[in-house]
């Protein structure tokens, strides 16, 4: 006999969407809450197309009424003076969202856990992962919380907790891909970037104070740059408030705090193992300047719901979880990582005018023609990938 149905590890976003989307959807779940390993300072920004899964959750106005939302995002070249602005609004009768979501990860998190706090199936519980095994039945999970240790027994485990995921390395599974040679330092910061016209969420092209930057208040933004590994880490912060300083050298702009950790490009060898399935950090990472990975990360959580609720409500049998294990890392890999990476190059690393030049003609183009800005941003639709349940195969036939 089983403690719970489904047991998710985790402690961010991911996680908590997974496991109150389960809990909404009538299935009893355990939170595993293992800490989070990820910088907690963002993002901030969460994408347009993500919105309409915080929506049917019934998370997204109290999310909004603790953060705000709009619509503009732009394009500078810090050596040109260049300006590019986007605004989602040609969305307009695609999306009842057109709009980005800024809320910091703490307060968007506490949110969800106050709303898994409220559901009679869902419970928290904090602790460590100390071992896991599994077997045709079921799985187990040996936890270290603040009483000792003590296993829970579970149908169906999801690991979704982190980059350094305990869960992944519990299975054995592959994380193989490559580490940028530079580090993520993500500075809060005060400032008053709107009256130097930054649009809310801004990259800042310049191959040597490239930037990408993110409003999360009055006067208080996230400042994302990288910088290269060799330059020594106990010195980080001397160096932060040059590069800041870019972003209005006649400005006063104040350092609040700050954090720097290393960059991957990585997916997991496997999805799914058994009774394990893996989602967010735990399955693949891009680097965190660029939103594409975060919003991959977070149509992984309803695709596993909907995998798990049909395998569990007996509408389809468990190779619709395979279908999802098979699907998100495809779109990881054919979609999140590649764009990821080019714009992370664009914001920082094109030191050749030429190149750049031809890079920006299609954000030129954009912010000139409706219909291109449109299919540029639909293009994030591609990050949600397809149904696991779809498939004629994937049918039960019990």
């Amino acid at each position: 006999m089983s403690d719970v149905p489904v047991a998710v590890v985790g402690a961010g976003p991911v996680a908590l969407v997974t496991a109150l989307a389960l809990a909404q959807s009538g299935i009893d779940v355990v939170v595993l809450n293992s800490g989070r390993d990820e910088a907690n300072l963002f993002p901030v920004v969460h994408d347009w197309s993500v919105l309409p899964d915080l929506d049917r959750l019934g998370v997204l106005d109290d999310a909004i009424d603790l953060g705000f939302v709009d619509s503009s995002w732009g394009i500078r070249v810090l050596e040109t003076g260049e300006r590019i602005d986007l605004d989602l609004h040609v969305l307009d009768g695609v999306t009842r969202h057109p709009y980005n979501l800024h809320i910091t990860p703490t307060v968007l998190c506490a949110l969800l856990e106050e709303r898994l706090a409220n559901h009679p199936k869902a419970q928290i519980e904090s602790g460590r992962l100390r071992n896991l095994s599994q077997d045709p039945t079921g799985a187990t999970l040996t936890i270290e919380g603040p009483g000792g240790r003590r296993d829970l027994r579970t149908d169906w485990v999801v690991g979704a907790d982190g980059t350094r995921s305990a869960v992944r390395r519990a299975l054995g599974v592959g994380f193989p891909g490559f580490t940028w040679e530079e580090r993520c330092v993500v500075s809060l910061i005060e400032a008053d970037l709107e009256e130097l016209e930054y649009a809310p969420s801004t990259f800042r092209v310049d191959d040597r104070y490239g930037a990408v930057l993110q409003k999360v208040a009055p006067r208080t933004w996230i400042h994302i740059h990288a910088e290269p590994l060799t330059l020594p880490t106990d010195s980080i912060g001397s160096r932060i408030p040059d590069v800041i300083r870019a972003a209005g050298p006649d400005t006063t702009i104040r350092l609040l705090d700050w954090q720097a950790e290393r960059m991957h490009q990585r997916s997991a060898d496997r999805y799914r193992v058994g009774r394990v399935l893996l989602a967010g950090e735990a399955a693949h990472v891009a680097n965190r300047m660029i939103g594409h990975s975060p919003i991959a990360s977070f149509f992984d959580a309803p695709r596993v719901v909907e995998a798990l609720t049909a395998v569990i409500h007996r509408v389809a049998d468990d190779s619709a979880l395979d279908a999802y294990a098979a699907d998100r890392r495809r779109v990881f890999i054919d979609h999140a990582s590649p764009v990821s990476a080019s714009r992370k190059l664009l914001v920082g690393k094109i030191g050749n005018r030429e190149r750049l030049n031809t890079e920006l003609e299609h954000y030129r183009r954009a912010a000139a023609d409706p219909d291109a800005l449109r299919e540029m941003l639909l293009f994030n639709y591609e990050l949600a990938g397809e149904s696991p349940i779809t498939a004629p195969s994937h049918t039960s036939k019990s």
